[in-house]
């Protein structure tokens, strides 16, 4: 058992008491705050002190201190949640008045105590050590947003070089398979993304199609990624649909680590072979599946990369691409040779070094870890540099690293947005004075990716480089798995009975309680799983309620109770009409950040919105009426406002950064003083609007939008926009038309030097040669960043404009 599964708990223990704090202050709770405070106080010293002094999970001086916080720490942890529950279900629906406590308090108390007192008898053999170990300020990097670029692709320009001249040059025009085959770690979905990302290949094939096979073989699954459908339709109906929708087009698809031949046999009945020179490419770790899968070449086998080649690929993940310090170089050298040329060690133990000091002293201590591995088997010897680099990850990182590996499943999308709000509200984030949680999710997850030790999966180009999803790899999977297990991580928290319709069931619930004898809902199979347990007492330290899917009887009391819930961090109602005036004492609900509501029909409760979530930053508003009524929190960031009817300026909070209009009704001036009155818009989305006068037209006033970034229209709107040669975004970087029936392009577009992306989709001939104009204006402009995307194809600027340039200006 190492320092994480004393480390865990103690977070948990933090949020607890957090939740104690806040109830105890709209008197939900019954507790001695000075008492919670101090306790507080033990847990972050706890915290300070494994983080500064395990720097392995087998210190043999520490590990004693570490079992003894564990059981210490669960403890404290249980008696919590036993006195909040029982004072709950002895008064379920008000608070809990002055006086009238029932002896609640004294027992509470009493028991606290002895927790304490154990706490302090750990604290004072800890104080015995050397002065060396004991805590201190702990630095921690500070990250504002995550962006990140496609890393450079090091050794595999040959392979890359003959698998595009076979998808893009050869004359068979039967359909066939391309077998890519090489050891786990050895780089086949990064040269094989490599391919299938690259322009030329894109505009060879008509349909391009990307799916993760993996060991656990489901056809379902599959069938589904491919067409891009979360319903459960059946195989043959969904096998059916993929055929008919290949049927007749040029295709590539990859079946990405692929395990049995079965899965093979199983779906290439559904790839028609109709001589359009379709391609399928398969990896796999298993030389003798990739010579079962009737292709007319030998596979191409990714061998290790040769000395030239690990070294700079090494030199780019720890240098940038930049040469090595001449005082490192030796110890540099030596590392990589123990790698063995094996892509995924050598940009793992580049990751370790890139976040270290880079001094002789430790670069020549790894090395040496590293050549203690070099007699191993390359399975083994890979699983042994893996472990090194978790081994050396700074405690507070270690949590999230393990719930991504070991709470998702393989080659799983990690959309970012649920990833942070389950992080939060599972207290595997180590909290920051002075800074909001969720900032300091977001920067452990930038760090992982700065060690390589996740990936990303999707990038957002509006805006520009956000991610969207994560990915870890299959070996770097396992071994969180394998942590999980020895460190005993949840025991005591999940009931490891599971779920019998998902295999994460326990791993990947919201909880709405510690106590695990209450409703939790699963993450995996959607299910409500109840249990013994009043439906209040199992809310009081919920961080993250959804109601996605629950259909009971019981709901609309669970919905009623949400507002009396001080501590909740973020809100996602699917299928309920609420209302704020169960609210209780006036509770405000402080520490929400993200609230989705998905039927708003009757807005007199939003009057109160601003009142009861003055912090929240993300808001998401269907079928909404009377809006132009709405009081929205004065730190709001991201709005989102879908079916919603008379839409006002005005209510709006000039803090807000991004706004959604979805399906809205509403007037082009009303648009435009969206402009003026939101001086710190970025991003602004426009989406199959209703428009009050169909003679209405869109024309930015100048002056307008002066921080907008990304301009997203979406439908009939794109009709009504109309602009002369004036800059009316002088900041605009990405701009963006679906299926737009658009008849003129502002022209003025061509002036705006700020712009790296113009993603048309569905539009005139006359329309793409206006827009190949200005991507040439563009470029003579010396802007060289600009990308023009029309109907998913990449423009050039060498294209024939036709007659269009002798015009100025559009009407």
């Amino acid at each position: 058992m190492g320092a994480v599964s004393a480390y865990v708990p103690l977070l948990t223990l933090l949020q607890l008491l957090d939740t104690l704090k806040l109830r105890s202050r709209y008197r939900l709770t019954l507790v001695d705050y000075q008492q919670i405070e101090y306790l507080e106080e033990q847990v972050l010293y706890f915290l300070e002190f494994l983080e500064i002094r395990l720097p392995g999970p087998d210190d043999p001086e520490i590990k004693p201190f570490v079992l003894e916080i564990h059981d210490s720490v669960l403890s404290a942890c249980e008696v919590v949640d036993f006195h909040v529950v029982d004072q709950i279900r002895q008064s379920p629906f008000d608070s809990i008045e002055e006086g009238g406590d029932n002896g609640w308090l004294s027992t509470f108390s009493e028991d606290l105590i002895k927790v304490i007192r154990d706490l302090e008898s750990i604290r004072c053999k800890i104080a015995s050590l050397a002065p060396a170990t004991q805590p201190s300020s702990i630095p921690y990097p500070s990250t504002s947003s995550m962006k990140g670029n496609r890393t450079k692709v090091v050794g595999f320009e040959h392979h890359i070089s003959c698998i595009k001249d076979e998808l893009g040059t050869s004359h068979v025009r039967s359909r066939e398979v391309i077998p890519i085959v090489g050891m786990g770690g050895i780089g086949k979905t990064t040269l094989t993304w490599s391919v299938y990302e690259d322009r030329y290949i894109q505009r060879r094939f008509d349909k391009r199609c990307w799916v993760s096979v993996s060991l656990e073989y489901d056809l379902l699954r599959i069938l589904q990624g491919i067409l891009g459908k979360k319903n459960c339709d059946s195989v043959r109906d969904l096998g059916t649909e993929l055929y008919q929708t290949l049927k007749g087009w040029k295709y590539l698809i990859v079946l990405d680590d692929m395990w049995d031949i079965s899965a093979w046999e199983d779906l290439r009945q559904y790839f028609p072979d109709d001589n359009q020179g379709s391609r399928i490419i398969v990896t796999t770790r298993n030389s003798q599946l990739a010579a079962s899968l009737g292709s007319y070449k030998a596979p191409y086998n990714v061998g290790f990369l040769d000395e030239e080649k690990s070294w700079e690929l090494f030199c780019d993940r720890v240098f940038g691409g930049m040469c090595c310090l001449p005082e490192l170089e030796t110890f540099g050298k030596q590392i990589v040779d123990s790698c063995r040329g094996l892509p995924l060690g050598i940009v793992t133990i580049a990751g370790l070094l890139s976040k270290s000091d880079k001094t002789s002293e430790h670069w020549s201590s790894v090395s040496k870890d590293v050549a203690s591995f070099v007699n191993l088997e390359d399975n083994e010897y890979c699983r042994k540099v893996l472990n090194l680099s978790y081994d050396n990850l700074p405690l507070h990182l270690k949590p999230v690293f393990l719930y991504i590996g070991g709470f998702y499943e393989e080659d799983e999308k990690i959309h970012m947005d649920g990833l942070i709000r389950s992080l939060v509200a599972l207290a595997m984030v180590r909290p920051l004075p002075h800074k909001p949680i969720h900032h300091c999710a977001m920067d452990s997850l930038v760090e992982l990716l700065q060690r390589n030790l996740i990936f990303i999966r999707d990038q957002d180009p509006i805006p520009i480089g956000q991610v969207v999803s994560l990915g870890v790899h299959d070996l770097l999977r396992d071994l969180c798995l394998k942590e999980i297990s020895h460190e005993k991580l949840f025991d005591g928290f999940i009931n490891q009975d599971g779920c019998t319709k998902c295999m994460f069931s326990a791993k990947r619930s919201f909880y709405l309680g510690r106590d695990t004898r209450h409703i939790r809902f699963c993450g995996s199979c959607k299910e409500l799983h109840k249990s013994e347990g009043s439906h209040c007492s199992m809310f009081w330290n919920m961080r993250y309620f959804s109601d996605y899917a629950i259909m009971i009887r019981e709901l609309p009391l669970l919905v009623s109770e949400i507002w009396n819930s001080p501590q909740l961090e973020s809100i996602d109602l699917v299928l309920t009409t609420f209302t704020l005036n169960e609210r209780k004492n006036h509770i405000i609900l402080e520490q929400l950040v993200w609230l989705v509501i998905e039927d708003g029909t009757g807005g007199a409760w939003m009057r109160e919105i601003a009142n009861a979530m003055p912090n929240l930053k993300d808001l998401t508003l269907c079928r909404v009426e009377g809006s132009n009524t709405v009081t929205l929190p004065p730190l709001l960031e991201r709005l989102k406002l879908v079916k919603a009817q008379d839409i006002e300026y005005h209510c709006f909070p000039q803090s807000l950064r991004e706004l959604h209009l979805e399906q809205c009704r509403t007037t082009c001036s009303h648009v435009n003083e969206f402009g003026h009155a939101l001086p710190n818009l970025e991003k602004l989305t426009v989406s199959n609007v209703f428009l009050v006068r169909c003679d209405d037209v869109w024309k930015p006033i100048e002056g307008g939008f002066r921080r907008l970034k990304c301009l997203d229209i979406n439908g009939e709107f794109c009709r009504y926009w109309r602009s002369g040669s004036d800059i009316h975004f002088p900041q605009l970087q990405t701009l963006t038309v679906m299926n737009g029936s658009m008849d003129e392009i502002p022209r003025g577009l061509r002036t705006i030097g700020t712009l790296v992306l113009i993603y048309f989709f569905g539009c005139t001939t006359h329309v793409r040669n206006r827009l190949r104009w200005i991507l040439k204006q563009q470029r003579l402009s010396g802007n060289d960043q600009l990308r023009l995307i029309i109907n998913g194809e990449e423009e050039d600027d060498e294209a024939d404009d036709d007659d269009d340039d002798n015009d100025d200006c559009d009407d």
